[in-house]
């Protein structure tokens, strides 16, 4: 199923406010400022809009899959369209991408967050990515950095654990059922990104992909994107953990922001607690290798992910709260 340029799409209108563009359900712009409380303003008319309030800012751009949300930049399912010299957001996005993170007041009963489980991806026989002139395995970094990161977290009262405490090889499903069988409330997959191009750069968090949903890295609807999948059950918790971390990172690290991004990674698809994937830079990158090679930096690194899951429990605390009272 391709997805054409907004001008070839068929238009029709719908209840509640919505259209339906290319088969699929669409809002205005204006329509989803107004359930946010926020007001709208072209940026490039035509083209860019700005939805904001006093704490918020959100920027669309026509045909593109992506918005910024306070800077950071979150994937859409959907291109952002255009009916009648209104820009649209797609419904499914509304409701995957944007209200996860801006009224998760909204995604049901909040989560406990108390047992963690960090996964260091690759390992044994799986090298993962690698630099060979700079000396770098992806399998050994994980590692490195979860071990870092459980000692972060266990300072910060959490109980903690790893799928593999040393060069073990874990087939990618068992990661997931490890997490599953010890009852943890939050999966963390560690890993480093390669290119054969050198000059790619930046870190990028994954949660699963949301049902009928193609997976950022295309654009087009699989048939994998029309099952159900455990992991979609605490998509909302995700999305809100995933966009913490990955603005936590990119602030951190000073590295480019590739997003919050979404794909069904097999380590993902089984879980059942909330869970993402980070990638935490380029290993091929000349400098972004340079820095990931540092202890120093890897540190840094692992209090920025640190500082996420904190704000992530934050606002879990607070929504507690709110449904106490």
């Amino acid at each position: 199923m391709k997805f054409l340029h907004c001008i070839l799409w068929i238009i029709l209108p719908l209840s509640a406010g919505a259209l339906t563009i290319n088969g699929l359900p669409y809002l205005e712009a204006n329509e989803v400022a107004g359930r946010l409380g926020m007001k709208t303003s072209w940026i490039e008319r035509g083209k860019r809009i700005r939805l904001e309030s006093q704490w918020t800012r959100m920027e669309f751009e026509l045909n593109k899959r992506e918005m910024v949300l306070n800077g950071t930049p979150v994937h859409l399912g959907f291109p952002v369209a255009e009916h009648r010299g209104r820009l649209c957001i797609s419904e499914s996005d509304y409701s995957n991408q944007i209200q996860p993170i801006l009224t998760p007041q909204l995604n049901g009963n909040p989560p406990g967050l108390r047992r963690i489980v960090i996964d260091p991806g690759h390992g044994g026989k799986d090298p993962g990515a690698q630099n060979p002139s700079l000396g770098l395995r992806e399998k050994a970094l994980t590692l490195d950095l979860a071990k870092r990161l459980q000692r972060l977290l266990q300072a910060n009262g959490f109980e903690v654990s790893l799928t593999r405490s040393d060069d073990t090889f874990i087939e990618l499903d068992e990661r997931s059922a490890i997490a599953n069988r010890r009852g943890a409330d939050l999966f963390v997959s560690i890993h480093f990104n390669a290119l054969e191009r050198s000059s790619v750069s930046g870190v990028e968090t994954y949660a699963f992909t949301p049902f009928k949903q193609p997976s950022s890295a295309r654009a087009d609807l699989h048939e994998s994107d029309l099952r159900n999948y455990a992991g979609q059950q605490d998509g909302p918790w995700s999305t809100l953990l995933a966009y913490y971390v990955q603005r936590s990172l990119a602030d951190s690290l000073g590295s480019s922001d590739r997003g919050l991004k979404r794909a069904r990674f097999t380590v993902l698809r089984d879980l059942r607690m909330p869970g993402i994937l980070v990638e935490g830079g380029f290993v091929t990158h000349p400098r972004e290798g340079s820095n990931i090679g540092s202890a120093a930096y890897r540190d840094k690194m692992a209090r920025a992910l640190t500082e996420g899951i904190l704000l992530y429990q934050k606002t879990l605390s607070r929504l507690e709260g709110t449904a106490a009272r």
